[in-house]
């Protein structure tokens, strides 16, 4: 509530069951791995970095300051400008000059919602439509490639090659459930949390050790090649071909019973594939912008960029749950999905309550195939 409401108003509840999805989520990790120093509930995690930095409530601006809803002649868009080159882009968005964001509000009041996501994305910006929570049926989509071997005799061994923050929370709670994490960074382009809080970084990287690799170098690129073919999970929030230019194929890791964890905004195949996004932007695309419309009559946020913890605990959970069931899977998560799958959690399927938190069930629900 303390990030979710006007910025000169009180507190909202968020219409929708994302606290109950989390902790659900967490518990299930929690059961399957029997760790005991796991956090406490998956609740407290959805609002981690905003008690750290101290952020508030800002209605139609997210807490951290980078995303905006912004009326448009049929309803909002959700733009997200946290990178110094995005503003380049904005004026090449609405083709002509823009200094500010009165100034971008104003210019976008005639343009029709899904033509603006569309150019938007087609420039490289996170943008994304409000709209209704869309019908999604599990939390992510799974691809068994592998034999599903049995489980091996030793904690499993996390590569990280995510960045900012539901990727490195998802190998942060594996850290925390018994698994040994190796973060991965480019020497020239490492994880962009680190321009940030460093208070947050360390707590989404500490447990973890640290490898860099320069990914303009054949040999260092080889090592990183020979770590990724060692790992019985990967973590990567990238576009497909990004990896694929480094010449690694995340299907051919779940061939050989790796269980790779990919981590995009709105989804790997398609158009999906390239657009990229941020937690409070694929938030709005998951509908929570929406709910908040319809309980309260103000298109506002909800949360902290609510969508990157949400999908970085759901990723640790199905994680080890296809590590324990001997791996071989490719797990696409698409943290917008993930919001609006949590919007309706245990509303219309009362056995989703059960199957995330019973111990025998934790790895079938999320682990439901495509």
């Amino acid at each position: 509530m303390a990030v979710s409401g006007l910025a000169d108003g009180p507190g909202l509840v968020a219409p929708a069951p994302l606290t109950t999805f989390a902790d659900a989520a967490l518990s299930g990790l929690r059961r399957l791995s029997g760790s005991s120093t796991l956090p406490a509930n998956g609740a407290l995690l959805l609002g981690e970095r905003a008690r750290l930095m101290g952020l508030a409530r800002r209605g139609a601006v997210s807490a951290n300051g980078s995303c905006r809803l912004l009326p448009v002649a049929d309803g909002h868009v959700a733009l997200n400008l946290p990178r110094d080159d995005d503003w380049d882009l904005v004026t090449a968005l609405v083709q002509e000059p823009v200094e500010d964001w009165d100034g971008l509000a104003a210019l976008v009041r005639s343009w029709r919602r899904d033509a603006l996501v569309e150019r938007g994305r087609l420039l490289g910006l996170a943008i994304a439509p409000d709209r209704e929570p869309p019908i999604v049926t599990a939390p992510c989509r799974v691809e068994p490639l592998g034999d599903g071997g049995s489980r091996r005799g030793r904690p499993p061994l996390v590569v990280d090659l995510s960045s900012l923050w539901a990727g490195p929370l998802a190998g942060a709670l594996l850290a925390d459930a018994g698994a040994r994490v190796v973060k991965v960074e480019s020497r020239g382009r490492p994880d962009g949390a680190r321009g940030g809080d460093p208070r947050f970084f360390a707590l989404m990287n500490g447990g973890k050790e640290s490898r860099l690799f320069d990914f303009r170098d054949e040999a260092d690129l080889q090592r990183l090649r020979t770590l990724v073919g060692e790992a019985d999970i990967v973590i990567e929030a990238s576009r497909p071909r990004a990896l694929a230019q480094l010449g690694i194929d995340a299907r051919a890791q779940a061939r050989r019973g790796a269980t790779w964890l990919s981590i995009t905004a709105h989804g790997r195949d398609g158009e999906a594939g390239d657009a990229i996004g941020f937690g409070d932007d694929a938030a709005v695309a998951g509908g929570l912008a929406a709910r908040m419309r319809q309980a309260w009559g103000v298109t506002i946020f909800a949360g902290d960029a609510i969508a990157d913890p949400l999908t970085g605990i759901l990723a640790a959970l199905a994680g080890w749950a296809s590590w324990t069931s001997g791996g071989g899977r490719l797990v696409s998560l698409a943290m917008a999905d993930v919001v609006a799958f949590g919007c309706g959690f245990g509303l219309d399927d009362p056995e989703a309550w059960r199957a995330l938190t019973m111990v025998d069930d934790a790895p079938l629900y999320p682990m439901r195939s495509a």
